[in-house]
This record gives C-alpha cells, structure tokens and sequence, in this order.
C-alpha cells in the first residue's frame, strides 16, 4: 500500500561517497557560471528521485522533499575537499546573482 506523506520530508539518498562526488561535481561542471548551494542539493535530491535512490525507498511517495542533513554535509565535505585543493572558490559578488545564496565557481 502507498502512503502520501504531507509536508516537507527529509530523506537520505542511497549515493555511496563516490558516487554523490560525481552527482555533485558533474553538475558544477555543466554549469557555465555559478552554481548555488541549494541548487546542488535540488540537483542531488532530483537525480536521486529519478534514479530510485531514496533511501529507504519503499512505496511512500512525498508531496515535498529536502535533503537530510547527513547529505547535506557529505556534500558540504565534497565543496570543502575542492576549495582547498583549489578547484573551486567561493563567489562572493551576490550581485551577480539572482538568489540570496552561496555560489560556487570553477576557477
């Protein structure tokens, strides 16, 4: 039986450490200019729905989700690696931006 659960869900994504870094950084990569931290997550989190890797999956369907906050700082950890090995900076011209949020580019 499918349950519906209203609301906003936090949910995992079945992604190994591997294989969100390539999710992640394969979507910075096809990315012209900045991306957007919650676009990243959205990204990962669609990417996830339409390969049935919600864990732990079942048959519930949600009306909205998010990102737990275990993903959240797997993919927090994955930014970070890149930062300090230089492949990746902080843009900081909010102006340059449509939404209030922390954009990352390839340098």
């Amino acid at each position: 039986m499918m349950k519906v659960k209203l609301g906003v869900t936090s949910v995992q994504v079945g992604y190994t450490d591997d294989e969100l870094r390539i999710k992640v950084l394969g979507y910075i990569d096809a990315q012209s200019d900045g991306v957007g931290f919650r676009d990243i997550c959205d990204n990962v989190l669609t990417f996830a729905e339409d390969e049935g890797r919600i864990a732990p999956g079942g048959n519930d369907q949600y009306q909205w989700m998010q990102l737990d906050r275990a993903d959240i700082l797997r993919i927090n950890r994955i930014l970070c690696d890149e930062i300090r090995g230089g492949r990746l900076l902080i843009d900081f011209d909010v102006t340059h931006y449509r939404a209030a949020d922390t954009y990352f580019i390839r340098p």
